[in-house]
């Protein structure tokens, strides 16, 4: 009942905004869900973008030069196929359905503990270093967990249920936004459109932590219950910020040689994925569409997470 609530809000609020403009393209989501226990999810249309950092972006603040390399060359990427991605990153209650499903455990994840990051043997999606509940994004998920979870998913509903690619991820995040400012460059409005690493989180910190976090207090030093914030131009939520989301694509340097088709870029060996979306401990810098980290496939932490893409048509 809780997912078909927040799905009618949406709804509204989809109707209410106005439409982005992609190469000359206008659409208003349309939003789905397979199941009471599934994602809510809302329809991406076809479109041409471009991924990356652009020339004409500004640089932002308190990024390495080997940060914004990996963001680039920025390249025309065509996606001439709709998709459903998620209003929102999976949340415990849905990855409990899973997980109760098919006795799933996954012991074990790195959570931030003083001055950085350390591996908690008995952390999980249910404990992942910080009080949780149903509404809260799973994290403390490794890509290979969220797989799994994407199979059971499939298999329930008949439905084609995946990890997004990156192309596919920063396509939706931009369009999303439209021709408003990224929320992480509103200064101390930033809090009132996402969780990032702010004033709430420095307070949890070591004195000697790196600086670059933002100005404002989003009242959560950690994660937050998904739809905290409000939802962007389609209807969707935390896409920025929060916790970071797993993509489909292998690691690497740059996008170089990156697929122009909306395709994940897929290598063997894959031992790491990229991540998008920036996180709860990620400073303004890391809150934009361009931005890609990247970590080892069966790696578990306190801020990964997941938007899933459920296919539209056959590709």
């Amino acid at each position: 009942m809780q997912a078909r609530r927040l799905i009618a809000l949406l709804t509204l609020a989809i109707l209410a905004a106005s439409a982005c403009t992609f190469t000359e393209q206008q659409t208003v989501a349309q939003t789905l869900q397979d199941c009471d226990s599934c994602p809510a999810l809302v329809r991406i249309p076809p479109g041409e973008f471009q991924v990356g950092l652009r020339d004409d972006e500004p640089l932002p603040p308190n990024v390495t030069p080997e940060r914004l390399a990996a963001e680039r060359p920025a390249h025309t990427v065509r996606i001439d196929y709709p998709f459903a991605i998620g209003i929102s990153e999976v949340t415990v209650a849905e990855f409990n359905e899973f997980a109760k499903d098919t006795a799933f455990e996954a012991k074990g994840c790195f959570v931030l503990q003083g001055a950085g990051w350390v591996f908690d043997k008995t952390a999980d999606w249910r404990k992942p270093g910080f009080a949780v509940t149903d509404q809260y994004p799973a994290t403390c998920l490794s890509h290979d967990d969220f797989t799994a979870y994407l199979g059971w998913l499939s298999r329930k509903t008949g439905q084609t249920y995946r990890i997004p690619s990156e192309a596919e991820w920063e396509y939706m995040s931009r369009l999303g936004v439209g021709t408003d400012p990224v929320p992480a460059t509103l200064g101390a409005d930033a809090c009132r459109f996402l969780n990032g690493a702010d004033q709430a989180f420095r307070r949890t910190l070591p004195a000697d932590w790196p600086p670059g976090l933002l100005a404002c207090d989003d009242g959560y030093p950690r994660a937050s219950p998904s739809g905290s914030y409000p939802a962007n131009k389609l209807g969707m939520v935390d896409v920025f910020g929060n916790v970071a989301e797993w993509t489909a694509d292998c690691a690497g340097t740059n996008h170089d040689g990156a697929p122009i088709d909306g395709s994940a870029r897929i290598a063997e060996p894959c031992s790491s994925h990229v991540l998008k979306g920036g996180s709860w401990s990620g400073g303004p810098g890391y809150q934009r569409p361009a931005v890609r980290n990247s970590f080892p496939t069966n790696l578990r932490g306190d801020g990964h997470g997941l938007r899933v893409v459920r296919e539209l048509t056959t590709r």
